[in-house]
């Protein structure tokens, strides 16, 4: 498991699991430390991915950017688990803003986003 004190990542059975445990408010240095701990741990292999968001308030828009482009980096599908009316809200702007590249869907459940994930393990 690797930490850096606001989200923790593991892998386990094929899937990359990303858990912010902070009301998390995504600044832009947080976010670049947070992506290439991520990129580091997949050691270059794609990984479906799991984030549990359900505690991020808010990101500005050079970050929302910066996730667009370097934080899609080894994630071969995405599954956001959101707890909350209002994060559902935030993520679902900003993948019909960003349109991410790979398949990627909003869940309540976590036990669903991680069967829908496993479709993408390889």
């Amino acid at each position: 498991m690797l930490t850096t004190g606001e989200i923790s990542m593991h892998i386990e059975n094929g899937i990359l699991f990303c858990v912010a445990h902070t009301d998390l408010l995504l600044d832009f240095e947080k976010v670049k430390t947070v992506v290439a701990k991520r990129v580091s741990l997949c050691d270059g292999k794609l990984y479906p991915t799991f984030f549990d968001v359900g505690k991020a308030k808010y990101a500005s828009k050079e970050v929302r950017d910066y996730l667009t482009k370097a934080g899609s980096e080894g994630v071969s599908a995405a599954a956001f688990y959101v707890d909350n009316i209002a994060t559902k809200v935030f993520v679902d702007c900003y993948l019909v803003v960003h349109k991410p590249s790979m398949p990627t869907k909003i869940f309540s459940n976590k036990e669903k986003a991680v069967q829908w994930l496993q479709q993408f393990i390889r």
